[in-house]
């Protein structure tokens, strides 16, 4: 059993969470209320700057480093604009361009993608460390590539979990030996073997956290988000949403296997495997009702839960010659599905062809399409949805999916799955 440092907590805090002034100073207040111990502070970047970042990267790939330079000065703006209002000694912009330049000498472009995009992070959890300690918190800021590290894959890199008490051993004793400091570290992010930046896959912060507690003994992790908990389905979409309170660990790894966007799905595992709970609270208001993960064995959901995924692909893959879809075929759609960086929400085959549903995402499509060969063929059916219900009658099914045309259904006691167009 690892050990653990007494109640060392890790809170993660999500791009809503720290996108103005405003946010970042609900964070330290935040931090005022609920530690009293010493904590790691995991930050993604602020608002949409991953999204603009990846607008920049695009135009860096297409136009060129003058104009992708105009574009992200803007994005400097922005963060410049956040440290005046909050009156920090702060000056991002060499960050940025600097993050650009390492970005447009790579020829991989997946690498100089990662090399990037990565700067949000850098440039949200420097400011909060700036502003926690002009308000006089004892506060470090901690490089999580010295912490963190990942195969060489980038986009979607991969942790050895099993070395995770050997990668925080140095950073557990410093946090055992003080009374109330903090240290605030980048989501998202990690370091591959040859010293690259490389990160964890879109919404990966949550996973940083997970991994960032394991390496240190945490006693709990908290994930601050703008919703009270976990709500059984989402309230942009249905009506009447509910916090689920308690919650098992592996049906927690279900719904986001499954496409809960709360959780990220790589997040609830590692945690499981050393007991650590995961506690989900609202940023918003601290006195909201919560969720809790944890060991609650046999437990089941006493609501329905809906989980909707919109804007899904479908790639049907057959073998050229039209035979049957064998064991080495699958072999080998599978092992191009982890180049590719895609994770898979639903699938299915039958004699002649195999089914995938995914998250669209064009780039990703077409890298899978190559890493397959020429002795598959491949049809794509875009823009479609994917309804998950846990634990509702076929009733609530009915009418959730009343006058759509069903394209795929799978069916388990528990679990109803339907494809839509």
């Amino acid at each position: 059993m690892q050990y653990r440092v007494q109640n060392l907590t890790v809170h993660k805090f999500g791009g809503a969470s720290v996108k103005d002034a405003d946010a970042v100073r609900n964070v330290e207040s935040i931090l005022q209320n609920c530690l009293f111990s010493p904590a790691v502070v995991v930050v993604s970047a602020m608002g949409k700057t991953t999204n603009k970042l990846e607008q920049v990267f695009s135009t860096l790939v297409s136009v060129g480093f003058d104009k992708a330079l105009e574009e992200l000065k803007e994005i400097a703006l922005e963060h410049q604009m956040v440290i005046d209002e909050l009156s920090i000694d702060l000056d991002l912009s060499d960050l940025f361009v600097t993050a650009l330049k390492k970005s447009s000498q790579l020829d991989d472009l997946d690498a100089a993608y990662d090399e990037l995009v990565a700067s949000g992070e850098d440039a949200s959890t420097k400011i909060l460390f700036a502003y926690l300690s002009s308000v006089n918190w004892d506060v470090e800021w901690r490089d999580v590539r010295g912490i963190i590290e990942t195969d060489t894959r980038h986009n979607s890199a991969r942790v050895d979990e099993s070395r995770l008490d050997e990668m925080g051993r140095s950073l557990r004793l410093e946090l055992s030996e003080s009374s109330r400091k903090i240290l605030v570290t980048q989501g998202f992010i990690g370091k591959s073997p040859s010293g690259r930046t490389t990160t964890l896959g879109r919404e990966g912060s949550d996973y940083s956290a997970a991994l960032l507690a394991c390496a240190v003994g945490a006693e709990e992790v908290v994930i601050w988000k703008d919703v009270p908990g976990m709500l059984n389905a989402d309230p942009r979409i249905f009506e009447g949403t509910q916090t689920v309170e308690e919650l098992d660990y592996s049906e927690a790894i279900e719904l986001s296997y499954y496409g809960a966007s709360v959780i990220h799905p790589r997040t609830v595992k590692p945690l499981q495997n050393l007991g650590i709970p995961l506690i989900l609270r609202s940023f918003v208001d601290l006195n909201a009702k919560q969720t809790r993960v944890s060991s609650f064995p046999g437990q089941i959901p006493l609501l329905p839960m809906y989980i909707y995924r919109p804007n899904v692909t479908r790639l049907s893959i057959g073998p050229s010659d039209q035979s049957f879809v064998g064991e080495d075929h699958l072999t080998s759609v599978f092992g191009a599905l982890d180049a590719a960086g895609i994770h898979v929400r639903m699938m299915q085959n039958s004699a002649v062809k195999f089914d995938i549903i995914f998250d669209s995402n064009k780039d990703k499509e077409l890298k899978l399409i190559e890493k397959l060969g020429k002795d598959v063929w491949t049809k794509a059916t875009r823009g479609l949805e994917l309804l998950t219900v846990r634990y509702g009658s076929e009733e609530l099914v009915e009418k959730l999916t009343a006058k759509r045309g069903v394209l795929m259904e799978q069916k388990s006691p528990s679990t109803v799955r339907r494809l839509l167009a």
